[in-house]
């Protein structure tokens, strides 16, 4: 399916390694690379994002849910 608008936000420089970390996070979690980067880098909380898949969300439905 293709994305109609990009929830992803641009980062100032010196967030990169809040983001880089939060990816690592999501990654971990279980995310694919680029929805753990798409999810990493907008506003949606990173626990519940992970919390989604603990509880057996699919990883394509809770970025469409948190972005």
């Amino acid at each position: 399916m293709a994305r109609t608008s990009d929830p992803v936000i641009d980062a100032p420089a010196g967030l990169e390694p809040v983001i880089a970390w939060r990816r690592e996070t999501l990654e971990r979690a279980g995310y694919d690379e680029e929805r753990a980067e798409r999810i990493a880098r907008s506003d949606a909380d990173l626990h519940v994002a992970v919390k989604m898949l603990e509880q057996g969300c699919d990883a394509e439905l809770a970025e469409r849910i948190l972005t």
